[in-house]
């Protein structure tokens, strides 16, 4: 019986070429995005700025606003493999969610992040823009607030009430501090104690 392997299928140097021109526009787009801002950014200088024609930046991403979607959902993912280590790293599950939301407050309010999540993305997504900051690890953390329910380790509520609490917990707290450019670590340390206040609340009681 041979043990040679199958050949390579003839499309795959297009396909790797089209995700490496795909990663090189995003990358270079983020760049500019977080610097410049959407409504700043020329498409004709993100092309020459990447090696590319403007056609195939059309051809992988349509429009701005689609290359801007990417850029938004790149930095979104940058963000959650951040907060997997910081989960992982917390042996105790609700220990492990109330970290990680006080370690976004932080990781999302990074300048390079934060004008193109929360400044630019509702502007040129609308609501789209939240739904998918939200959607990020919506399902894992229902998982495991059923758990920490069967446990009795938080309030008797609806795993989708708690979670749906908690993230526009975090938002809200975002979306102030973000209202001033340079962040006091009075008001972020604000900011935290809130959160702190929302986690304490759907605990449940010790008794």
């Amino acid at each position: 019986m041979s043990t040679e392997a199958p050949p390579l299928p003839r499309t795959l140097p297009r396909a790797l070429a089209a995700e490496q021109t795909s990663a090189r526009l995003i990358a270079t787009a983020r760049q500019a995005f977080a610097t410049l801002g959407f409504a700043q950014v020329s498409l004709d200088t993100l092309a020459a700025e990447a090696g590319v024609t403007r056609g195939a930046l059309h051809h992988h991403f349509i429009n701005k606003a689609g290359l801007f979607e990417a850029v938004l959902r790149a930095v979104d993912a940058e963000i959650m493999a951040e907060l997997d280590l910081i989960y992982d790293a917390e042996p105790d599950r609700w220990a492990a969610l109330r970290a990680c939301f006080h370690a976004y407050l932080d990781l999302a309010l990074r300048p390079d992040r934060c004008r193109i999540l929360f400044r630019d993305a509702p502007a040129v997504l609308g609501s789209r823009a939240m739904e998918i900051l939200l959607a990020s690890g919506y399902a894992e953390m229902v998982a495991d607030l059923r758990a920490l329910l069967a446990e009795g380790r938080v309030r008797d509520l609806h795993p989708d009430a708690i979670a749906h609490g908690l993230n526009g917990a975090v938002m809200a707290q975002v979306l102030w501090l973000m209202e001033t450019d340079d962040i006091d670590q009075t008001q972020r340390a604000a900011a935290h104690a809130a959160l702190d206040a929302v986690f304490d609340g759907f605990s449940a009681p010790r008794g």
